[in-house]
């Protein structure tokens, strides 16, 4: 921390001034005997501070039934602490509700600090161990070492509001970043020097979550009220993306412990609340969030992400099919490879084996494959492969997978296939393959391949892949012992 820098804040001239009366009432406050009528007596030398403080005492924001009408019975509604607090506040809004001053928004700080203050009351009443009055008094100035900071600080705070303005980063964060302390250390100790319960000074250094734990009991109850009310803050007053509302909103239910539905009872309310205690600090809020829009966004947002993210995984599934697709092909003929035939026939046979049905495997090789390519060259025998190659895939329909086994090889799994269909799409593709034509540097080249099937009924007999190989491959070398360019099958 750098503790010279907040020395030279919290000491310099620069701070906003504090009027008389306000000056006065702290003073008072200060007393072990406090007299009320004291206190109202100073207050009562200011008509606006009177006004403001017996509005403050009949607002639905401190919950009377009855209206108070005498500035001694808004001192016992209100209680010491508040009026103390309350007449600080109102001198300091007085001092510091100028517009914008180096990218610095004044009425963005004042809704931090009003929402912050209404929202810690609010769950102070839930949450319990902790006064109401106590937990607006913490929230309102909670922040205002921000001001103080800019007013010392103003380039480097400047720095700081723009980067948390581009790219919704955390001020405390930013702050802690740039200057090496933060607007809460500021605040903490602001408090001290205008004679603030101790417990309320510490909640205020830890209300961003930095050291709650390591509190009193007391100050921790405060700190934590605080720590949430600023989140909810940082919502309302776009400090943090509505598309994390739900992940604020949980998170004050988990360190809180208050109900969902009591947390969304506050928030309905909590706008309303909050204008109202501008017009009793007479501050401009600047533009207003309401609990429906952030929700609105929120899902607004959230459905973008889903949509996004929705495109992205279809993004990444058709690149996978790609990237399968590429493993599992052949990259000559643009059928299937050996891989993509060794599951598919495992499968095939697993599959014909538990239901019980027919199928078939067509072994096939070109014809004296090695002398067309010693005599033309492998440029005329790959193309010869992709003619073969386009010729079987033609033929295979609907259940019927084929593939390049391997060199001159090709395979056809015929599924589901009677022994008469297979040796009739054996003869189709020999007689189809012997049809091919193609010039290869002004000479035609043509070409025949030998078959060879296996046919397995399921019903009679269990055979493995191994041995539905075995036999293809044994009527395809029959073939070509027949004098090649024919169909050889097995059933």
């Amino acid at each position: 921390m750098n503790t010279a820098l907040l020395s030279a804040i919290v000491n310099s001239e620069e701070l906003p001034s504090i009027p008389a009366v306000a000056l006065k009432v702290i003073e008072l406050c200060r007393e072990d005997d406090i007299d009320i009528q004291d206190v109202a007596d100073a207050i009562s030398t200011d008509p606006a501070l009177t006004v403001r403080m017996l509005k403050s005492a009949n607002s639905s924001i401190f919950g009377m039934s009855k209206t108070v009408s005498s500035l001694s019975q808004a001192m016992v509604v209100l209680g010491i602490r508040t009026v103390k607090v309350m007449a600080l506040g109102f001198a300091l809004a007085d001092t510091v509700k100028g517009g914008k001053k180096s990218g610095f928004d004044y009425p963005k700080y004042w809704r931090r600090s009003l929402t912050t203050a209404v929202a810690a009351r609010q769950l102070a009443e839930e949450f319990g161990g902790v006064r109401k009055d106590e937990a607006f008094v913490a929230g309102l100035l909670s922040d205002i070492g921000m001001i103080a900071i800019q007013q010392h600080c103003e380039a480097e705070y400047g720095e700081v509001v723009r980067r948390c303005s581009q790219n919704q980063e955390r001020v405390h964060e930013v702050e802690q970043e740039i200057l090496e302390i933060t607007h809460a250390d500021v605040s903490a100790m602001m408090m001290a020097n205008w004679s603030m319960p101790e417990a309320m000074c510490h909640a205020i250094r830890a209300h961003h979550g930095n050291g709650i734990d390591e509190l009193d009991q007391r100050a921790k109850a405060v700190g934590t009220i605080l720590n949430a009310a600023s989140e909810i803050a940082s919502l309302f007053s776009g400090d943090i993306d509505p598309a994390k509302s739900e992940d604020i909103f949980s998170e004050v239910i988990s360190k809180t412990g208050i109900s969902h539905e009591y947390l969304e009872s506050v928030m309905v309310v909590l706008n309303e609340n909050v204008s109202e205690a501008a017009e009793m600090f007479s501050v401009d809020l600047g533009q207003e969030i309401s609990y429906d829009q952030l929700r609105q966004s929120a899902m607004t947002q959230l459905t973008h992400l889903s949509m996004s993210a929705e495109r992205e995984r279809k993004s990444a599934e058709d690149q996978m099919e790609s990237l399968r697709h590429k493993a599992e092909t052949d990259r000559l003929t643009g059928i299937a490879n050996r891989q993509a035939f060794d599951d598919h026939i495992a499968e095939s046979v697993k599959n014909a084996t538990e239901q019980r049905r027919e199928m078939g495997l067509i072994m096939m090789d070109i014809d004296h494959f090695k002398k067309l390519n010693d005599t033309y060259g492998h440029q005329a025998g790959d193309e010869a492969l992709r003619r073969v190659g386009a010729c079987v895939d033609k033929f295979a329909k609907g259940s019927q997978f084929v593939a390049r086994y391997g060199g001159e090889e090709f395979a056809i799994i015929a599924a589901e296939s009677t022994a008469r269909k297979l040796r009739e799409l054996a003869e189709e593709l020999r007689e189809g393959i012997s049809k091919i034509r193609f010039q290869h540097n002004g000479t035609p080249l043509q070409f025949t391949a030998s078959l060879g099937a296996a046919h397995v009924d399921f019903t009679e007999e269990s055979v493995d892949v191994v041995e539905l190989i075995r036999r293809a491959d044994e009527c395809l070398y029959e073939a070509k012992q027949d004098g090649r360019n024919c169909v050889a099958i097995t059933f």
